[in-house]
């Protein structure tokens, strides 16, 4: 019988696979993990593969179980066997399964981002209901108040009219809006807002270049050579090895149920000062041209950039917004335990650049 069962959907992505090597290491807890049959692996498969790769296969069969389900799908899908298991033992719930790319359409991310988050809490009632559930643990995002306004994001609310960049962000809205219903209901509920979670704090290594990495390399290798933006404006993106400890810190305090938690970059860099790096640093960069937005016009560049450019628009509301957030909760509750807001300074965007070039992702 398990001694302290975690359940957790989202285990074969980044962060899930950070996570689970963290409550491993740091724990005695047992996780089961929801997988799903694909590229011709089988469930069980996908996770023992993933498991290798890091050097945890050794606790399969162990401290992780694997059950066969997918978000999309009624209660995910799980069969009856495993549905009395977790029932019987589980008293988390982490959903971190999500549809992150910030050019999904919106029938996929209402699907999966909203649909999957229905469905993990119809499930979370049951086993709060039937079972041990303590907590249901959910990760959203920093950007669910729309990335395209100026506007102070509060941590314990969401905003009455948002201005979104994209599908991903509108359908995180729906999907939390849901936790804080279930939340206000009685369902004890624990909400992660992480912003652009990119490489390690130390090394830059991240097992999967996403989000703000194919925006880099359109540049670093001379895809395109205008950007729509300010020097000013920044970024916020959050080393994933302080998203892990803080989320871990966060849900060992009893004083997080029923709050939400941005995990974020205090200071967050900013585009003048990736393209000073990439000036001093990498001289084989192609000059790029920082056009104010107000006077930047798509027409105006060749066919091959017009098309490149079309696939990032959905992501230029993370470079021209003025979304801040307010950290309350997460600077209180990280108080004392050794944990300190994340460092995004020159130093830290080097050590992302130095590890995507070492591994060949970036060409420079």
């Amino acid at each position: 019988m398990a001694r302290n069962l975690i359940f957790m959907t989202g285990a074969t992505g980044v962060l899930g696979q950070e996570l689970v090597k963290e409550l491993l290491k740091t724990t005695d807890v047992e996780i089961a993990v929801l997988a799903r049959a694909k590229n011709r692996m089988t469930h069980k498969e996908r996770v023992e593969k993933i498991l290798t790769s890091i050097g945890l296969d050794s606790h399969l069969g162990s401290r992780i179980h694997v059950i066969e389900g997918d978000v999309t799908h009624h209660k995910f899908g799980i069969k009856k066997a495993d549905l009395e298991y977790l029932e019987h033992e589980c008293k988390t719930f982490y959903h971190i399964a999500a549809l992150t790319a910030l050019n999904g359409t919106e029938k996929e991310c209402q699907q999966i981002n909203v649909g999957g988050t229905e469905h993990a809490l119809e499930l979370a009632w049951d086993l709060k209901k039937k079972g041990k559930l303590e907590r249901f643990i959910y990760f959203s995002t920093a950007f669910v108040a729309g990335s395209v306004w100026d506007h102070c994001s509060k941590e314990d609310e969401l905003p009455a009219k948002p201005v979104f960049a994209n599908y991903y962000e509108s359908s995180k809205y729906k999907a939390e809006t849901k936790v804080r219903e279930a939340m206000a209901k009685g369902l004890p509920v624990t909400i992660i807002r992480p912003s652009i979670v990119v490489g390690h704090s130390e090394t830059g290594e991240v097992s999967e270049f996403n989000v703000i990495y194919p925006f880099i390399k359109l540049f670093a290798h001379g895809v395109l050579s205008k950007i729509p933006t300010h020097p000013e404006n920044t970024f916020n993106i959050v080393p994933i090895d302080f998203v892990i400890k803080a989320t871990c810190a966060i849900v060992k305090d009893p004083r997080s149920v029923n709050k939400a938690f941005h995990v974020v970059a205090p200071k967050p860099p900013s585009i003048g000062m990736l393209l000073k790096m990439g000036k001093e640093d990498y001289s084989a960069v192609p000059p790029i041209e920082v056009i104010d937005p107000k006077h930047f016009s798509k027409s105006k560049m060749n066919p091959q950039e017009q098309m490149v450019f079309s696939m990032m628009e959905p992501y230029l509301g993370y470079l021209n917004g003025q979304l801040t957030f307010d950290t309350t909760n997460t600077r209180e509750i990280l108080r004392g335990t050794g944990i300190s807001m994340p460092k995004t300074d020159d130093a830290f965007l080097k050590t992302l650049v130095r590890y995507a070039v070492k591994v060949g992702y970036l060409a420079i």
